[in-house]
């Protein structure tokens, strides 16, 4: 079942200050569990409380908090079922199911209904608390519903057995800025090339034998490879995956695959994450899959990608723990592959523009979704001249709700900064009713409506060399993020998703010169033209000789014959 959240974040979440009186922190009425038999409520204080009475309208029950230094407790249904599912007991159960866990007095009948229900939490005769739902927050299965230290619900989508954790920004890193289809299979091949002890790789698709072959080769020489999957991508697990997996299978690597459903279920929808952590030391975050038009051999074309290479054993650390807590968490299984079709190389020519580019004294912020995406909008809204935005696609988000960080670009304009906003135009990014070329319209619409500094468009990728665009990535002043989340709620609120928000003057000049040659539109100077193209301009130039000579020869002939 779920094993405890991660240690080094859990204590960030619901501090509550002495002024705070009792309050009620955390609900988890809907569970996966049939029955529900490991719903709890947490309630937190700032001076110990005496007696409390929680009320469903029902039944109530009565406890008293023991003082602790966390100064918070769990009311669980049933203290074994908790246990089963978080790896602990609850401070209290509702029904006796074990002398380690101390029962609550009952009143009636309490049980926390799964759509419609409500809460009063009071101590000595005095309401302190109050929470309904729908109302303070919308029921969904399998959600932890968090009242955040400022009051508010749900600032976030907490699953069960999802992760909690808190940002945090290391210093004086050093790395390498590198894009696709120009460098990046050079900087990955070298990255894994060098691994002598672990490599960590989190990774949504894999089809790329090549780069396959690499981690068979890094297990064989004694390198510990893991891998972890997503287990039902959309579209379902390509074909050329499962040889992927079998031959690393066979090699010795640990393959694993986020999946789970039923009691077992995954806390993401989809594990989207792409990126490595090698030999504790080395972090590789990039948008891109393992796929041959993601990572090309150079000279060959491909995706539009952003990456960067990390140097810093504290950085790889906090990754590391990440990818254990998932890699090791509900909903993954050990992988199984089969021999079968491999990814076809691609053949498309392209002369590469950018080389990767070194960049010290940098400050790193890790992104995780669904914990802490929203710190990708808190990096646009503090931004002052630029905000440029090169993405595969940006969504609304589904009924009412905004997209919080289309939002904060469009705000960002309205206060002057030069914002740019560059999609994708490959066919299934502009085909449909609702999407790229109907989101860029709308915000050409809002900018002359309302004489914004915001342009948009569509990057046509065949008029550029490029397969398609595949970033995630914003350039915010000074500051860089590269990602594997999408502008949509799904990849903020439910994926997991991994990047890296770069305070780095050298690595925000680096990746603007990428945007702008895509924002121009078209094939840099330099750049191999289209191979078609090129063939066409040479078989008129030969036709052209050819009638040349033809016609000398005419009149060689009939001066000869005069």
């Amino acid at each position: 079942m779920y094993r405890p959240f991660l240690t080094f974040v859990l204590c960030a979440f619901c501090v509550v200050s002495a002024s705070a009186g009792i309050s009620i922190l955390e609900v988890y009425p809907d569970t996966w569990i049939k029955g529900d038999e490991d719903e709890y409520v947490t309630i937190g204080w700032g001076s110990v409380p005496a007696q409390c009475e929680l009320s469903d309208g029902e039944g109530t029950i009565s406890f008293v908090p023991a003082d602790n230094a966390v100064k918070r407790c769990t009311i669980a249904h049933n203290g074994e079922s908790y246990k089963q599912v978080w790896g602990h007991y609850p401070d209290f159960e509702i029904i006796d199911t074990t002398p380690a866990v101390s029962q609550v007095s009952l009143l009636g009948k309490f049980q926390l209904a799964n759509k419609k229900d409500e809460l009063t939490l009071t101590s000595q005769g005095v309401i302190h608390d109050s929470v309904s739902w729908p109302g303070t927050f919308k029921p969904r299965k399998g959600q932890i519903h968090v009242c955040s230290s400022d009051g508010r619900w749900d600032e976030r989508v907490l699953m069960a057995g999802g992760s909690r954790i808190v940002p945090q920004t290391f210093h004086n890193i050093s790395g390498v800025a590198f894009v696709s289809p120009d460098c990046s299979r050079k900087v990955l091949e070298e990255s894994i090339h060098h691994a002598n002890e672990t490599i960590l790789l989190n990774i949504y698709e894999f089809t790329d034998p090549g780069l396959a072959k690499l981690l068979c080769d890094a297990q064989h020489r004694g390198v510990s490879v893991t891998v972890l999957l997503e287990g039902g991508p959309v579209g379902g697990i390509p074909p050329e995956e499962f040889p992927i997996i079998h031959d690393l299978i066979q090699a010795g690597a640990d393959v694993r695959i986020m999946e789970g459903d039923g009691e077992d279920h995954a806390p993401y929808r989809y594990d989207h994450a792409k990126y490595l952590v090698i030999d504790s030391s080395l972090i590789f975050v990039t948008t891109e899959n393992f796929k041959e038009h993601s990572f090309p051999h150079a000279g060959y074309a491909g995706n539009r990608g952003w990456g960067v290479l990390l140097t810093s054993p504290d950085l790889a650390e906090y990754f590391a723990q990440v990818f254990h807590d998932d890699s090791d968490g509900p909903g993954v299984n050990t992988a199984e592959g089969r021999p079968g079709p491999t990814d076809k190389p691609v053949v498309d020519p392209y002369s590469p523009i950018f080389t990767p580019q070194e960049f010290s004294d940098a400050q790193i912020t890790p992104v995780f979704s669904p914990d802490t995406s929203i710190l990708i909008a808190d990096m646009i809204n503090q931004s002052n001249r630029r905000v440029w935005i090169e993405q595969a696609y940006i969504t609304d988000y589904p009924g009412n709700e905004t997209n919080p960080f289309l939002t904060a670009a469009v705000q960002a304009a309205r206060r002057g900064v030069d914002v740019r906003i560059l999609l994708d135009g490959y066919y299934y990014n502009v085909e449909d009713e609702n999407d790229n070329d109907e989101m860029v319209t709308s915000l050409q619409t809002l900018a002359a409506r309302e004489n914004l500094s915001l342009q948009a468009k569509i990057l046509y990728p065949e008029r550029t060399g490029l397969l398609k665009v595949h970033t995630k990535g914003v350039i915010a002043d000074d500051h860089v993020l590269v990602s594997s989340m999408n502008w949509n709620e799904n990849s903020a609120c439910f994926n997991r998703e991994a990047g890296v928000i770069i305070q780095s003057t050298e690595a925000a000049s680096y990746f603007a010169s990428v945007f702008l040659i895509d924002w121009s539109g078209k094939r840099a100077s330099g750049q191999a033209g289209d191979s078609s193209s090129a063939m066409n301009n040479t078989g008129v130039i030969q036709m052209m000789a050819l009638v040349g000579v033809m016609i000398f020869l005419i009149i060689l002939y009939r001066r000869h014959h005069r």
